[in-house]
């Protein structure tokens, strides 16, 4: 996930940032809404965490201009104001969700999920991948896969520890029509070594592969 967090608090954006990170997320920052106009004028990101409160543009400012200029992004609004009537003017004004300082950080990471769809995303170390939308990223650097590729990480994450055969990964991934032989999967994993790492799969001789036996 791509992130863009518009926040002035220099303690709030390093708190933020870091557990986003932790969660695998690419984090951007920005101090004012201004500079998160011009952010996405020039870059596209899945999330923006808008703080209401803020020089040279407020956040309200800044999501109706999110919105006036159809950028296609979430918003998630941050603000110390507690009264109702400031929720209201968040939401009605374009916020996709709303939330209260101080806030409890695993909420808050929760919704930050919850709006990017995130709850199905699957995760080995600093490998993430999106069923959803066909994305691989590490350390939160996009990869590009081709459609073997991320199908056999796909077989990969959701069996983790299992020692998966040649076999096996012929027919979840090309199919049981396939007519070529077991050698295609050696070829496509040595591809896809090349591009996640080469100690995210390991091999296991006379038996297949394995992703998360650290020890195999």
């Amino acid at each position: 996930m791509k992130l863009l967090i518009a926040e002035d608090d220099p303690d709030m954006q390093k708190i933020l940032k870091l557990y986003l990170q932790r969660e695998g997320c690419q984090v951007n920052i920005v101090d004012n809404g201004r500079a998160a106009i011009d952010f996405l004028s020039e870059d596209q990101v899945d999330l923006v965490i808008l703080d209401w409160m803020m020089p040279v543009q407020d956040g309200i400012q800044t999501l109706k201009e999110i919105r006036l200029l159809n950028f296609p992004v979430k918003v998630l609004m941050l603000t110390a104001k507690g009264e109702i009537e400031n929720e209201i003017t968040g939401l009605t004004c374009g916020a996709d969700d709303y939330l209260r300082k101080p806030f409890d950080i695993e909420v808050f990471l929760l919704r930050v999920k919850k709006l990017c769809r995130a709850e199905n995303i699957m995760k080995y170390r600093e490998l993430l991948l999106n069923p959803a939308t066909m994305e691989v990223s590490k350390n939160g650097q996009r990869l590009t896969l081709t459609k073997t590729e991320f199908e056999l990480l796909h077989c990969f994450l959701g069996n983790l520890k299992t020692v998966l055969s040649r076999e096996w990964l012929l027919n979840h991934v090309w199919g049981m029509d396939f007519e070529g032989d077991s050698r295609t999967v050696d070829t496509n994993i040595r591809r896809l070594r090349k591009k996640i790492g080469e100690d995210y799969i390991r091999t296991r001789v006379g038996m297949g592969y394995v992703m998360g036996e650290e020890n195999a």
